[in-house]
């Protein structure tokens, strides 16, 4: 077996995994569950709002640069990492999620209903339809649509600006992984998961503790927004279900040989020695397992389209999020920064021939066609016995509803400014402005951090900012920084640990690979009516 680190608590270090969050909507419109089936062959169903709870709606969380405000309460971001839920061992994004105090996401009906695309017949008032059958539970247009939006926003994608037929490949892309994350819910109850009340709580103490609140404070913040507070629970529950199903079904089963892990350090490690490492991303057009040949043809002439786009000059994360059938596709099909040992032999001489910002060609796998994008190169430290450590302190300026960029960069500037010319101190300005809560509590402090452990941008700066000095302020995923390094100190890392990394990154490439192909065979043994593409997956009938 190979094991899993624990959890890093700060929402600027990388976790191991992205952990996945719900957000519940306050929309009355909703099917009850037997009403929706004995009606499931209908192609739309009017509903009478007199009848109706509220429904929860799931998905997996890739960017933070979610910011509302509200004149009566302060912002706040909540990090969803859940203890106790053993890692995917990804170095990825940290999954921040905010909990919104205005209408928006925890609002009425998401904007993005008001597209024409998505607009009732003349003359009807279509309150919510169901859009897919996945064996006894329904996907409702309402859902579709609140998660089209959070697509929309987190990727930029100009919804009002999309043409009928890229709504509608959006509209397919992402119902497609709502009806991935059905099938593992309801394999995740067939094994017996279960997540008791206690080990939910722990998860939500967490989630409270990372923003600075006790679980009674983030019980009234929820309540306050006019957010159901059990209904939240369960939200979180489910996601905590799912990634236990991961582990257990996937990560568990990976077993490496401590003859791989020699190989692994005398091939990738070794003190003081160099590796490139590549930030990727990718799109895929899958090709189902034993495809015809037509249906290879047809995958194809899909993923040739695909390129033609990215060529034409489309935005590779909207392409993304838009086509592709990777699990990562609504994070812009980011892969994070891997070396060598992490990339698929497939794909190493492709990456390597690519300039920073160009796209590969077709590259065929058993999944299907591949389309790689070197985002980034650098050349990093693979294995040294003495790290540096470094004691800093930070302050956060997020972009929001109410904050464009540009203002907040220079609110950004303005608060470090009045620190540089003895104004003020850093940490009552942390406490004061920081949109990251948690640190904002300790006056900015985040205690001994190593580059290595948070996003890029971040450790990059703390490297090169003297002690006692403050940095520029610099932009990452969340928004606009500047931090203090207070001191610096080494550590030794002792062999095991080296060999407990090693185990891990070998892993995670296995890993990678044996999750795309369950979550395949999980939707395989289902039943999955689409009702947007109008295909019906039936294993019982084969």
């Amino acid at each position: 077996m190979w094991s899993t680190p624990s959890l890093m608590s700060h929402p600027l270090r990388r976790p191991a995994t992205p952990m996945p969050f719900c957000l519940k909507s306050n929309s009355k419109a909703w099917v009850p569950l037997a009403k929706a089936i004995a009606l499931s062959r209908k192609s739309s169903v009017m509903i009478n709002k007199s009848r109706c709870v509220e429904p929860l709606f799931c998905c997996t969380h890739p960017t933070p640069q979610l910011s509302h405000s509200d004149s009566s309460m302060p912002r706040l971001f909540i990090s969803h990492t859940v203890p106790n839920v053993p890692p995917a061992l990804r170095m990825a994004k940290p999954a921040l999620i905010a909990l919104a105090l205005t209408a928006g996401l925890f609002g009425g009906a998401p904007s993005f209903a008001a597209n024409a695309a998505l607009a009732p017949v003349a003359g009807e008032q279509m309150l919510d339809r169901i859009v897919a059958v996945v064996n006894q539970s329904v996907i409702t247009q309402r859902q579709l649509n609140a998660q089209i939006q959070l697509v929309a926003t987190q990727n930029k994608i100009p919804v009002n600006q999309l043409s009928p037929s890229d709504i509608k490949q959006l509209q397919e892309r992402i119902l497609d992984r709502m009806i991935t994350e059905k099938v593992e819910l309801e394999r995740a109850k067939q094994i017996g998961i279960t997540i008791d009340d206690t080990r939910l709580d722990d998860a939500l103490s967490g989630i409270a503790q990372r923003n600075g609140m006790s679980l009674s404070q983030l019980q009234q913040a929820v309540t306050n927004q006019g957010d159901n507070w059990t209904g939240y629970r369960e939200s979180i529950r489910n996601q905590i279900m799912i990634d236990e199903l991961k582990r257990r079904e996937v990560f568990e089963r990976v077993n490496i040989s401590d003859r791989e892990v020699d190989d692994y350090l005398k091939q990738y490690t070794g003190a003081n020695t160099e590796t490139t490492e590549y930030h990727l991303a990718q799109i895929l057009i899958s090709v189902p397992e034993n495809a015809s040949p037509s249906q290879v043809e047809t995958a194809k002439k899909r993923a040739d389209a695909v390129l033609s786009a990215l060529k034409s000059g489309e935005s590779f994360e909207q392409v993304s999020a838009e086509r592709s059938d990777a699990p990562d596709a609504t994070k812009g099909g980011d892969l994070g920064w891997r070396d060598l040992s992490r990339i698929p032999s497939l794909f190493i001489d492709t990456i390597k021939s690519l300039k920073t910002g160009e796209v590969s060609d077709l590259i065929r796998s058993p999944n299907g066609f591949h389309i790689i994008k070197l985002v980034g190169e650098r050349t990093a430290s693979t294995n040294s016995a003495v790290l540096t450590e470094y004691d800093a302190e930070h302050v956060l300026i997020q972009v929001s509803s109410q904050r464009n960029a540009a203002q907040a960069k220079a609110e950004a500037e303005s608060l470090r400014q009045q620190i540089v010319s003895g104004k003020a101190s850093f940490a009552s300005i942390a406490a004061k402005y920081s949109d990251d809560k948690g640190s904002a509590a300790q006056g900015g402090q985040l205690g001994w951090v190593k580059p290595a452990d948070m996003v890029p941008e971040f450790g990059a700066m703390l490297e090169k900012t003297p002690v006692g000095q403050i940095s520029p302020v610099f932009q990452t995923e969340y928004g606009f920084h500047f931090l203090e390094v207070l001191k610096t100190h080494e550590v030794n890392v002792p062999t095991e640990t080296l060999r407990t990394q090693a185990r891990q990154a070998i892993g995670q490439r296995r890993a990678d690979e044996d999750l795309v192909n369950y979550i395949r065979r999980l939707r395989a043994e289902a039943y999955i009516e689409n009702r947007l593409t109008g295909t019906i997956n039936d294993s019982s009938a084969q």
